[in-house]
């Protein structure tokens, strides 16, 4: 049982990644879209080491109501300047997109739409969730045939 829990637990981890990949696309097609409060932003690290300088990463947490006055809290992870996160559509107030059954499900409305990000994270999701499973062929079933020297017939001499 040992030697098959770094498997089972790289499993898991692509079968939430692939969950990731296609819920959030998701939220973003069929998903509803409102205006939350924003309750809290804040920087967490360092300056992250890429190219371009002067990039942060913060967590923007949120509350938003839904028509039948129930309150919903998430959050986010944005890039942004070490300073402040701008919030284009209204101080204090960005939208958000959730599932209308699960309204826990939900994501910034930049966020959620399709994109080439979450084709990578499904497919890493799907290789490390069932590539792992594969049965590797041994070295004696890839044998070539026909390796082996040539004897001159009485033709040949």
């Amino acid at each position: 049982m040992r030697q098959h829990l770094p498997r089972i637990l790289l499993t898991l981890l692509g079968l939430v990644l692939m969950a990731w990949g296609i819920v959030t696309p998701m939220v973003g097609l069929f998903g509803e879209t409102t205006d939350a409060l924003i309750t809290h932003v804040r920087r967490q690290g360092g300056e992250r080491n890429e190219v371009i300088p002067d990039r942060y990463t913060h967590v923007i947490s949120y509350r938003f109501t839904l028509p039948d006055k129930q309150t919903v809290e998430g959050f986010s992870y944005v890039l942004g300047p070490s300073f402040s996160i701008t919030t284009p559509h209204a101080p204090g107030l960005i939208k958000v997109r959730y599932l209308p059954l699960i309204p826990q499900m939900n994501t910034l409305e930049y966020q959620a739409y399709p994109n080439l990000g979450h084709l990578i994270v499904l497919a890493v999701g799907y290789l490390l969730a069932f590539g792992l499973w594969r049965e590797k062929k041994t070295k004696k079933a890839r044998r070539r045939v026909g390796t082996g020297k040539k004897t001159k017939g009485k033709n040949e001499a």
